[in-house]
């Protein structure tokens, strides 16, 4: 029976049911649309449907080939619904069941496809947090790809973050799918870009084997493997792919491939992979689910995935052993709008738990040496932990032992509604040999997002900047190419200058910080940063005795730092443990005084270094809501001065705020500059005060500090910006689309 959802869209039949609610076939101004209806106690949430709302415009930005697109976000009376783009074809999860592994080919083209689609919301800031075959499309009404595999595309992008509500978050709490949880998740760091990466992997090493390399048993057990356990190659899998796979499967994410790496990689391997036909992996539970129960038929099977009191479905439990699956509710709705309950809520495991799960790893380590084989059988390691039927009850007793742990702490079964990612993080370094800097004792109890940050002073609601004349806009030489460098840039770059050296920062697709540097006599060689992965683009500022400073995002999303001083640079090291990032960070010096920036949730956050020690994370309530990555330049003169410039949320002009010794100002809107995802690029003249704003379209604007008054203009083309100023005037740099760099200088 048709149903309108909002004015207008209507429903007209179910083609698919989950936890969260049902997709049903619809037809809106444009034609056919799949809308996914959620259930009516969600939409009943004032704090989800605010989400909602808020998320609207990061959710529909998402245009790509490779994302099941999202046209609309409804809030009518008691429906909650996304209108999505409807896609012919089924879920992978669905052709896995149906037809078994995919020859290595199929596998690694749908896996690219899904890795293309990754890069584009990680670079609008967005995490999926869910990547599983249920996610992921294939659309018939394509071309196929390389060896007959279909198209994939990845749905249900924000779904777990929006559900996430703030409300519901609880620090001890995990959110996600346990066959697919990155291990960071596990341990208590906020999900990041690098968590949808190992997702992935799983799931590529799911549809060339069969089952995924860490599932199968009670999902304590299943936890603890992704902490504690390493998979050996499949047998017979070409060794250039497993070495991606084991890359994204690292337990530090910093040590991931990034989705744009990921995807030119597995592009790269195609076509090695044609002709090979499916592996013949033995299913891990294949000769022993009789043994394991003593000879019971499998009918009868006791279901170890049910929740309480749930009444076990036969087709759920061959399901289940015929693809190694946890399959624990997200929440305990009705049978009916719970074909796949595979997202599952969690008490995270405390890290005496944790260290349980590995004592008994190493029991069954043990055991199999004793045996005089491994755990899991020849040649699997941790991707197969079956064999003779003794092995297995043997096993099954060191899981009821982890079992009993759980229970006795409350680990398990569905929270009452979504539960959160959790606060805080572990403080575990993605890497060895990276230190912490020195924070004040106030920003140790500092919660990883931006509900639990106190706010900074602000100045009266009143304030405003005087009104200034025009200032002009600087003439431009002709465009020059720099070096090409080594590896194309992606995203943002920056730049400064020390002493008489400029400096260039820009990020590769391996993760890795490159720089160039120019003076007088020309440009030198390119460099590179290693030791941590990072996002975006870093953020160089100059120290007093000319010392350059670095600071940069790693895939953690916590904030690290590194000096270079008289041509040696430091190590890494984190500016504090604990509080996460989501976006790239921006800093500025002022005198002794170094402010940095970075937007945390949809909150522009920041902290300062004074007196030797880094001040508490604090929300400047006068930014607003923001997206993207914000800038902040530092006047001249040691006024104690910075400006922040800010993307809000919903777009609109380009926004500045200043803040003068900490004290922040209402933001006034940078007129002719009209926000977009990428950073917006400012520079402060030394000797006149003006500041000027780059966009990576090409606009430009200048103005003065204390006033509003803002002029308009265009560069002759468009790129990523960067730009330092000096007593000759500004040099500006921009990353082409291909990856190299050029410049240009005031006349």
């Amino acid at each position: 029976m048709a149903r309108k959802i909002g004015s207008r869209y209507t429903a007209h039949q179910v083609i698919g049911r989950g936890s969260a609610g049902t997709v049903w076939l619809g037809e809106g101004p444009e034609g056919p649309v799949a809308i996914k209806l959620l259930r009516e106690d969600l939409a009943a949430d004032q704090v989800l449907v605010g989400r909602f709302v808020q998320e609207r415009t990061a959710l529909t930005s998402l245009d790509h080939p490779r994302v099941v697109g999202v046209h609309d976000l409804v809030v009518d009376g008691d429906d909650l619904a996304l209108v999505m783009e409807l896609v012919h074809g089924s879920d992978l999860r669905s052709r896995l069941d149906r037809e078994g592994p995919l020859t290595p080919q199929a596998a690694v083209s749908i896996a690219a496809d899904v890795a293309e689609g990754l890069a584009v919301a990680h670079a609008a800031g967005i995490v999926h947090r869910d990547v599983k075959p249920e996610n992921i499309l294939l659309d018939q009404a394509s071309s196929p790809g390389p060896g007959g595999a279909p198209r994939a595309k990845l749905s249900d992008f924000g779904i777990a973050r929006l559900v996430d509500a703030p409300r519901r978050t609880r620090a001890t709490r995990i959110i996600g799918t346990p066959d697919y949880l990155a291990p960071e998740v596990i341990e208590g760091l906020e999900p990041r870009a690098a968590v949808d990466i190992y997702a992935l992997a799983t799931v590529l090493y799911e549809l060339l084997a069969g089952f995924t390399p860490f599932g199968g048993g009670h999902t304590g057990a299943v936890l603890r493997r992704h902490v504690t356990e390493s998979v050996a190659p499949l047998p017979g899998l070409p060794e250039d792919l497993w070495r991606v796979i084991a890359q994204c499967l690292a337990k530090a994410p910093a040590s991931r491939l990034r989705a744009t790496e990921l995807a030119a990689r597995l592009r790269e391997l195609l076509p090695s992979l044609a002709g090979l036909p499916a592996l013949r992996v033995a299913h891990p539970d294949a000769a022993t689910a009789p043994a394991d129960h003593d000879g019971a038929d499998p009918e009868e099977l006791p279901d170890d995935d049910a929740e309480d009191g749930d009444a076990v479905d036969p087709a759920r439990r061959r399901a289940g052993r015929r693809r190694r699956g946890a399959a624990v509710p997200l929440v305990p709705g009705s049978r009916p709008d719970s074909s796949r309950e595979t997202h599952t809520s969690l008490r995270r495991p405390s890290p005496e738990e944790l260290a349980s799960f590995a004592a008994a790893s190493r029991a069954e380590r043990s055991a199999a040496a004793a045996r005089g084989g491994r755990p899991g059988g020849p040649g699997q390691g941790g991707a197969k932990r079956s064999g003779a039927g003794a092995a297995v009850r043997r096993r099954r007793r060191i899981l009821a032992v982890v079992l009993a742990l759980l229970v006795a702490g409350g680990a398990f079964g569905a929270y009452e509604a979504f539960a959160g990612n959790g606060g805080g993080g572990s403080g575990r370094t993605p890497g060895g040999g990276v230190g912490t800097a020195t924070v004040s004792p106030s920003s140790g109890a500092v919660d990883a997002n931006a509900g639990g940050l106190p706010q900074a002073p602000v100045a009266g609601q009143d304030d405003t900047a005087t009104s200034a004349g025009s200032t002009p806009l600087p003439g431009w030489a002709a465009w020059t190419d720099a070096p090409a460098p080594p590896a194309p840039l992606v995203g943002g770059v920056r730049a400064v200058r020390v002493g008489d050296t400029g400096y260039v920062f820009g990020t590769s697709a391996d993760g890795y910080v490159r720089y160039l540097t120019r003076t007088t006599t020309g440009f030198g060689a390119w460099g590179k940063l290693t030791g941590i992965q990072i996002t975006g683009e870093p953020a160089p500022v100059v120290l007093p005795g000319d010392h350059l400073r670095l600071f940069a995002q790693g895939t953690d999303g916590l904030v690290y730092l590194r000096t270079l001083n008289a041509g040696r640079w430091t190590d890494w090291g984190k500016l504090d443990a604990r509080t996460q990032v989501d976006s790239p960070p921006a800093a500025a010096v002022n005198g002794d005084r170094i402010d940095l920036v970075a937007r945390i949730g949809t909150d522009l956050a920041t902290t300062s270094y004074v007196g030797g020690a880094w001040s508490a994370w604090q929300t400047v309530p006068t930014a607003g809501k923001i997206s993207g990555t914000p800038e902040l330049v530092a006047e001249n003169g040691g006024t104690g001065r910075i400006d922040a410039f800010v993307t809000p949320v919903g777009g609109g002009p380009l926004l500045r705020t200043q803040a003068v010794n900490g004290v922040w100002h209402q933001a006034q809107p940078v007129a002719p500059i009209t926000a977009g995802p990428s950073r917006a690029e400012a520079v402060q003249a030394p000797d006149s005060g003006a500041q000027y704003v780059f966009t990576a379209s090409g606009a430009e604007a200048a103005g003065s500090v204390g006033g509003t008054g803002w002029t308009a203009g265009a560069l002759p083309s468009g790129g990523e910006p960067a730009a330092y100023a000096d007593a000759t005037g500004v040099v500006l740099f921009q990353r082409t689309p291909s990856g190299t760099l050029r410049y240009s200088h005031t006349r």
